[in-house]
């Protein structure tokens, strides 16, 4: 029996009354668990068997799967039912992290990360582009794909005007050495934001300009080192 914080990725019906929940634990990764009697509307387990619930649970370990025995409902991100925008870039987050996240592999900061960005989505009407844009960029510096913004990759100089942003190298070239490497161009005002992004917690964001030529240069850096691009969320969004 083990005590964790989960966070539902997926529920599948299993059976006439019970559920096959896909879920990320603070302190195992991924995981699947069934919980018993969730279809029933006087579940005690109802509210925490949902997508999108974060709970606090006590499981039993079996031999395939855990079993939800109680659960104590922390947020279930109300919100994002009434703005489908907010909705969709909520669901995307969770189709990313199913993807990265593996079983008996576990990092905190990712788990509450995306539980922070999943609360702000809920709250937010305007600033759903740019929540994600951070969430994907803070989530490839935790992944180990952490971007230098401050220093040239060729020369090691400070960053101090226009340069290009190499994706496959994960940095700056500055303007004297743009010949030395393939990149993307960026101006210096893209380049402190995307710094700023980075080291900017969700509730700030709103006061960062972020235009969408570099919330599309972050989808796709993250994306170059995962290794995947075609998430069905995206689709609908």
């Amino acid at each position: 029996m083990i005590q964790d914080e989960i966070l539902i990725l997926k529920e599948i019906s299993y059976k006439e009354n019970d559920k096959i929940l896909h879920a990320l634990s603070k302190g195992k990764g991924k995981i699947q668990i069934i919980s018993k009697g969730s279809k029933k509307s006087n579940s005690r387990l109802l509210n925490a068997s949902q997508i999108f619930a974060y709970s606090k649970c006590t499981l039993n370990e079996s031999k395939d799967m855990y079993i939800l025995t109680s659960a104590q409902l922390l947020d279930n991100f109300y919100g994002l039912k009434n703005n489908l925008e907010s909705y969709y870039h909520a669901c995307y987050i969770l189709e990313l992290i199913s993807y990265l996240s593996q079983e008996n592999e576990y990092d905190a900061r990712i788990f509450d990360m995306t539980v922070s960005v999943l609360s702000h989505l809920s709250k937010s009407t305007r600033d759903q582009n740019k929540l994600a844009a951070a969430y994907e960029l803070k989530l490839a510096a935790m992944l180990g794909y952490k971007p230098d913004f401050l220093h040239c990759l060729y020369c090691g100089s400070a960053i101090k005007g226009d340069g290009k942003f190499s994706v496959k190298e994960g940095g700056i070239f500055c303007g004297s050495c743009v010949n030395y490497g393939n990149g993307i161009n960026v101006t210096y005002n893209e380049i402190i934001t995307m710094d700023k992004i980075l080291k900017s917690k969700f509730e700030v964001l709103g006061s960062i300009e972020v235009p969408k030529h570099i919330m599309g240069l972050i989808r796709k850096f993250l994306f170059f080192y995962i290794g995947r691009d075609n998430f069905t969320t995206l689709k609908l969004l």
